[in-house]
């Protein structure tokens, strides 16, 4: 007896130290189950009734954790004959920690060791608390693995521009023609300073000496052509006899040139006007950024502003091609050696068929130019004393205007001539 109480008293301390609730239940035999439930009285007594509990609360989990080690409870419950093998078992079963009377009313069975069922992450503890947490956790966690990415998609391949041959009917200026009248410009100015050239060069040449002469001809050579090339706009105004006007003289006309010029990508021109009742128009100047546009005043009165718009389109192409320097040169060399026939041959055939494609191109609506030659044709021959007068100074300038037919209605038509102010006409009402 006396061996059994002090058994009892020592496994009451060893439970009081390691499980923290009461006493130890029973000896080592009792304690093999590793479930080491807990009694909350003295150790005599609750010796019989813990081995029973114990042996219960085991068979119980043994069916709920299959997956629980046998051996190792044993060993656990073998080792922990005391109080030391109740804690350890709750730590790794977790089936038995809890309070005595929770044990004997069987209400939360299995819920003493939740923390070792969460400990254990055992899927098939469906008997404990913490494995039911556990399965819930995971249940609400999204499942890993490679994020979703999104397909990013080619970009389509840009549309190539469709290829435009530079012919009379392309809708657009190219920079070949711009080339090509920068070249006439200077061939015709180098052309027309060869002969006063010559004269000089060969007249040191033969007073002086040749080195004098050939330099004479080079220096004379390069000071007429930049003379011509400087003076020609110039004169061909003072031919004309325009004045300039500014916005507050003609406002329709400015607005008009002024939305154009950003369709063209052009400078503001010059604007002069002619005091003439013959509906005409012309472009001047020496090149597309120092550029003048001569209007009549009949050609004012006469057009709606539809009808304005692509007679000034008709000019700014022109300028933009460059034709306005060739005209120039070729109205200074048509003063001086011959009329209308050295200026056709300067400015060359079907330029004017060339600017009302690229002017009603721009404007996209060819019924306005084609409304404007109408009315041209349609306006009464000019006066006696008008500048577009047979006998006057038109002759000279005749094929830089929008309709160099005035007065020459009647002519026989060349073939291949398009600058006729009729084969225009016609031309563009088939569109």
């Amino acid at each position: 007896m006396a061996d059994q109480q002090e058994g009892a008293g020592t496994s009451a301390d060893g439970g009081s130290r390691s499980g923290g609730t009461g006493s130890s239940a029973g000896s080592t035999g009792s304690g093999t189950g590793g479930t080491g439930s807990s009694a909350g009285g003295t150790g005599s007594s609750a010796g019989s009734s813990g081995g029973g509990s114990a042996n219960r609360n085991r068979n119980r989990n043994r069916n709920r954790n299959r997956n629980r080690s046998r051996s190792g409870a044993g060993g656990e419950a073998a080792s922990g004959g005391n109080g030391t093998g109740n804690g350890t078992g709750n730590r790794q079963g977790g089936a038995g920690g809890g309070s005595n009377s929770q044990a004997r009313n069987g209400q939360r069975k299995g819920q003493g060791g939740g923390g070792g069922g969460s400990r254990q992450r055992t899927p098939q503890g469906s008997g404990r608390g913490g494995g039911n947490r556990s399965q819930s956790r995971s249940g609400s966690r999204p499942r890993s693995g490679p994020s979703r990415s999104a397909v990013a998609l080619a970009p389509p391949p840009p549309l190539e521009p469709l290829q435009v041959l530079p012919t009379l009917g392309a809708p657009q200026v190219f920079p070949a023609e711009v080339a090509a009248n920068r070249r006439r410009v200077l061939t015709l100015c180098a052309v027309s300073a060869v002969l006063p050239a010559v004269l000089l060069g060969a007249l040191l040449g033969v007073t002086v000496s040749v080195i004098v002469g050939v330099v004479a001809f080079l220096v004379a050579g390069a000071v007429v052509m930049y003379a011509l090339w400087r003076l020609a706009p110039t004169v061909a105004r003072n031919r004309i006899g325009a004045v300039p006007i500014d916005e507050q003289d003609e406002t329709r006309l400015w607005n008009v040139t002024e939305g154009l010029c950003a369709t063209f990508g052009l400078s503001m021109p010059s604007l002069y006007l002619l005091d003439d009742d013959v509906p005409n128009a012309c472009a001047l100047g020496r090149d597309a950024r120092r550029s003048v546009v001569v209007v009549t005043s009949g050609l004012l009165r006469r057009l709606d502003p539809i009808e304005l718009e692509g007679v000034m389109a008709h000019e700014l192409a022109h300028v933009k091609r460059g034709d306005n320097g060739v005209s120039c040169i070729g109205i200074t060399l048509g003063r001086i050696f011959g009329g209308a026939s050295t200026l056709r041959r300067c400015v060359g055939e079907n330029r004017e068929y060339r600017a009302d494609v690229v002017g009603a191109s721009a404007v996209r609506f060819p019924r306005g130019l084609l409304g404007a030659l109408r009315t041209m044709m349609d306006a009464p021959p000019p006066a006696g004393g008008s500048f577009f007068a047979p006998q006057g100074r038109f002759g000279p300038t005749r094929w830089v205007w929008i309709d160099p037919s005035v007065g020459h209605r009647g002519d026989a038509l060349l073939p291949g001539d398009l600058d006729a102010t009729s084969v225009r006409a016609a031309a563009l009402s088939e569109w």
